[in-house]
């Protein structure tokens, strides 16, 4: 049986509805576990802790409600405990994150109006 994958996204960060742009990738698990190898050829795994992330771009982060750009300055890059949305609608999955903060460096191509470098990073992380 097949399924249905990729599609349109709407973003919703701190109340605000942006476009994102290209793929957003979602990595949301708060582990990580690594394999390695004893010295007489059993395995064993560590598992660390990790923040729950998205990889995203965005259309200049301009507002969908009335059109207004997000100004760069340091301040946008210091707000936290955000919640962010990721809806695929033409699946109807759900992407919840909370308590989230912006990560990286952000770049701004004043030709395309495409923000790239942007991440984001949270404490929990829910599907629906």
């Amino acid at each position: 049986m097949s399924h249905t994958a990729g599609g349109r996204v709407s973003t919703v960060i701190g109340g605000v509805a942006y476009s994102a742009r290209g793929n957003i990738t979602l990595a949301v698990s708060n582990i990580s576990v690594s394999a390695g190898v004893n010295q007489d050829g059993s395995v064993y795994r560590t598992v660390a802790p990790k923040a729950r992330t998205a990889e995203i771009s965005f259309d200049r982060l301009v507002s969908q409600t009335d059109g207004t750009p997000l100004r760069w300055d340091e301040t946008l890059m210091l707000l936290d405990n955000l919640g962010i949305t990721f809806v695929e609608q033409d699946t109807n999955v759900t992407h919840l994150l909370s308590g989230g903060f912006f990560t990286g460096d952000p770049q701004l191509d004043t030709a395309s109006g495409e923000v790239s470098g942007l991440g984001l990073a949270a404490d929990k992380y829910k599907t629906l």
